[in-house]
């Protein structure tokens, strides 16, 4: 079942539309889509310091999370979102309303903190309206920008959300836009 649904999901990456990304100007405030996998009981301590960081920086950043289970005990706030398999297909993927949800707004740049592959957040991560998508390199043709840590390819523990964030952070605030 999982083939045929990373078969499906590769059918609707194909038919997207070609973006022409364009890297984001860190000396203007941004507006960032922050993705990332919930932990089970949602509690999400390292999100909760990513975000009190996005503050400090300035960022106007929304959240979204996904949690493999059915029942999601956490409210959804303004900023905030944690999905679960009810917003979700068979196929995994997102039910229209998530998707009309999801492209109300436009950003500037996501960050996709997934460490291992998750394909409802490979969707999410797909249909976001995004000028610039950065993410954790698991072989797929989602992002713009891949961060590759040391030793991805062998069988050692994936990185941590954490050090996830403050690698892609690094680059943004480095390098400069041509635009």
């Amino acid at each position: 079942m999982m083939k045929l649904k990373e078969r499906i999901f590769n059918r609707y990456l194909a038919k997207q539309p070609q973006r022409e990304p364009r890297f984001p100007h860190y000396e203007r405030p941004l507006k960032v889509l922050l993705i990332y996998e919930s932990d089970l009981l949602e509690r999400n301590d390292a999100i909760k310091s990513i975000r009190q960081d996005m503050v400090r920086r300035q960022l106007d950043t929304t959240m979204w999370g996904y949690a493999a289970k059915k029942e999601i005990q956490s409210a959804n706030l303004p900023q905030s979102r944690i999905l679960g398999q009810k917003d979700y297909n068979i196929f995994g993927k997102p039910h229209q309303h998530v998707l009309d949800e999801l492209q109300q707004e436009q950003y500037d740049l996501l960050i996709d903190l997934t460490t291992k592959p998750c394909l409802p957040l490979r969707y999410i991560a797909m249909y976001a309206k995004a000028d610039f998508k950065v993410g954790l390199h698991l072989g797929e043709g989602v992002h713009d920008m891949l961060i590759a840590p040391p030793g991805l390819d062998t069988e050692q523990a994936r990185p941590e959300a954490s050090w996830l964030f403050q690698q892609i952070m690094q680059y943004v605030t480095t390098i400069k836009s041509n635009d």
